[in-house]
C-alpha cells in the first residue's frame, strides 16, 4: 500500500501514451496470483494492459526479514514467467532509516533471475536494523506502520521518480476479506496520478483460493508472505510460521535476540503484545533450535548496562531516555548490576528473564509519572534521548528520585569491573527456565 500522499520531487510526464500499470507484488499468495493470472489468462488483467504487456511493472520492496524460503519460490516459479513475458522488474528497499536517505534500486531488469533479500549482501537498510537499533519490536496498535515503511514508501519513491506527474494504474492483491484495507489504500491517489484497483477482490477471491490456484498450477503450497519477525500472525497462520522457524533457525535467531532486548527496556515489547512473546510460543510448541541458538548468542554478544527513564504525560504517551552506562560481557555487566544494587541498598527485580534495578517504578493510576530503572541486556541498543527530556523528567520526578538517580550514577562509575568473581551473577537463564522471581510485577 502506498506510504501517504508524500510530496516527491517530480520529473517531466511520460509523453508515451501507453498507462503504466504497476502491480505492487508483495510474493504472497494473493499477489503472486494476480500477477501470474494477468500474464498467462488474457483479458484478467485491466483494460489498459497491453498484449506484449510492455507497459506493465512488477514491482517489490525487501524489507530484509522475508522468509529466504519464500523468495526461493519467487525465483523458481514466477520470475521465469515474468522473463517469458519480457515483463518488467523492479525490486527496491531503503537505503537508511529517514526520508533523507532515500531507497536503494535492486533491479529494474525484463530478465530478472534472482531476488535479493539480504541487506548485507545487497546493500540497504532493513526494517529489524531500525527496530534494532531503537530498541523496539513491530506494534500490533494502529496502522500497520511496518508495512508503510518498509514497503509502501520505497515503492511511492521508485514510481514517483520514474513516472513523475504520468498517471498510472496501481494494481494490489488485496482478497475478499480485506475491505478494510482497500479502504484505507484507496484514499491515496497522489494528486491524481494513482489510480488503485483490486483484481483478487474484485474475483471474490480468498486467501485459500489463491493458494489452490497456485498448488493446482505450480504443485505446491504458497506460504504467506511475511517478515520473520512479523506481529501480525494469527493463532490459524502461526503453525505455519513455527515450521518455518523449525527448519531455519539461523534465519530467525537474532529476532529472538531483539525481542529478548526490548523486552529488558519495555516488559510490555513482546511481539504479540498481550499475546505474548515470540520467545514463549517457540518454547511452547519444542522449537529447540532456534532456542538453542538464541541461548548461545545471548552468552557471546556484547551487553550493555542501561539506564532506562520514562515521562509518561498520558496512558501509551510516553518520553523516553535509554543510555549505556557501562559495556562488556554478560556476566561482567549482570555482576555490575548487582553490585550497583547493593551498593544503592535496593533489592532487583528479576520477571521473565529481567532483572532491574528499579529506582521509580511507574503508578499508572496517576499522570504525569515517570520511570527510571538500570538493565543488563545485549549491546544493540543505540542511545537516544528526546530532545528536552531532561527538563521534562526533572519537573515531573521527585527531588529524591533525582537525588537516587544521581548517586546512581556516579556509584556505575566508581565501581571496578574486575574481578567480580565473588560476587553472585544475576540468574543467566534469559529465556525464563527455573528463574526465581524476587517480587511479581503485574502489567497493566
Amino acid at each position: 500500500m502506498p506510504a501517504a500522499d508524500t510530496l516527491f520531487e517530480l520529473p517531466a510526464p511520460s509523453h508515451d501514451s501507453a498507462v503504466p500499470v504497476c502491480w505492487s507484488y508483495g510474493m504472497g499468495a494473493e499477489s503472486t496470483a494476480g500477477v501470474v493470472r494477468s500474464l498467462l489468462e488474457p483479458g484478467f488483467g485491466p483494460p489498459e494492459l497491453l498484449d506484449d504487456f510492455s507497459n506493465l511493472i512488477v514491482m517489490t520492496a525487501q524489507t530484509g526479514d522475508e522468509w529466504r524460503s519464500t523468495c526461493a519460490l519467487v525465483e523458481r516459479f514466477v520470475l521465469p514467467i515474468l522473463n517469458q513475458h519480457d515483463v518488467r522488474m523492479v525490486e527496491v528497499a531503503r537505503a537508511g532509516p529517514a526520508v533523507a536517505d532515500g531507497i536503494v534500486v535492486l533491479q529494474d531488469s525484463r530478465s530478472p533471475h534472482r531476488l535479493h533479500p539480504d541487506p548485507v549482501e545487497s546493500g540497504f537498510f532493513s526494517l529489524s536494523a531500525e527496530n534494532r537499533a531503537n530498541g523496539v519490536m513491530p506494534q500490533l496498535a494502529g496502522t500497520r506502520k511496518c508495512s508503510v515503511k518498509a514497503k509502501g514508501w520505497p515503492l511511492d519513491r521508485w514510481r514517483a521518480t520514474e513516472l513523475g506527474s504520468t498517471p498510472y494504474l496501481h494494481a494490489v492483491g488485496y482478497n475478499i476479506d480485506e475491505g478494510g484495507r482497500i479502504l484505507i489504500d484507496s484514499a491515496a491517489r497522489f494528486g491524481g496520478r494513482r489510480s488503485p484497483f483490486y483484481p483478487i477482490h474484485e474475483i471474490g477471491w480468498t486467501r485459500e483460493q489463491c493458494r489452490l490456484f497456485l498448488h493446482d498450477l505450480f504443485g505446491v503450497w504458497w506460504p504467506k508472505s511475511l517478515c520473520r519477525q512479523c506481529c501480525y500472525v494469527s493463532r490459524d497462520e502461526w503453525p505455519e510460521q513455527l515450521a518455518r522457524f523449525i527448519v531455519a533457525p539461523a534465519e530467525g535467531v537474532h529476532h529472538l535476540i531483539d525481542e529478548y532486548t526490548a523486552v529488558a527496556l519495555n516488559r510490555h515489547a513482546g511481539l504479540f503484545g498481550r499475546a505474548g512473546t515470540l520467545e514463549a510460543r517457540l518454547r511452547r510448541d519444542n522449537a529447540t533450535a532456534v532456542l538453542e541458538l538464541a541461548d548461545h548468542e545471548l552468552a557471546s554478544t556484547e551487553w550493555a548496562l542501561y539506564r532506562v527513564r520514562r515521562c509518561y504525560l498520558a496512558k501509551a504517551q510516553a518520553w523516553r531516555s535509554v543510555e549505556i552506562a557501562h559495556r562488556g560481557d554478560r556476566d561482567t555487566e549482570q555482576q555490575l548490576l548487582r553490585r550497583l544494587a547493593a551498593g544503592l541498598d535496593r533489592e532487583p527485580v528479576t520477571e521473565a528473564g529481567h532483572t532491574r534495578l528499579w529506582l521509580a517504578e511507574p503508578t499508572p493510576d496517576r499522570y504525569p509519572h515517570v520511570e527510571c530503572f538500570y538493565v543488563a541486556a545485549p549491546a544493540e541498543v543505540h542511545p537516544k534521548q528526546r530532545s528536552g527530556f531532561e527538563l521534562r523528567f526533572a519537573a515531573h520526578a521527585p527531588d529524591d528520585l533525582l537525588e537516587l538517580d544521581i548517586a546512581a550514577a556516579d556509584l556505575v562509575h566508581a565501581l571496578p569491573t574486575g574481578a567480580m568473581s565473588r560476587y553472585p551473577s544475576i540468574p543467566s537463564d534469559p529465556f525464563g527456565r527455573g528463574l526465581h522471581t524476587t517480587r511479581l510485577e503485574t502489567s497493566s
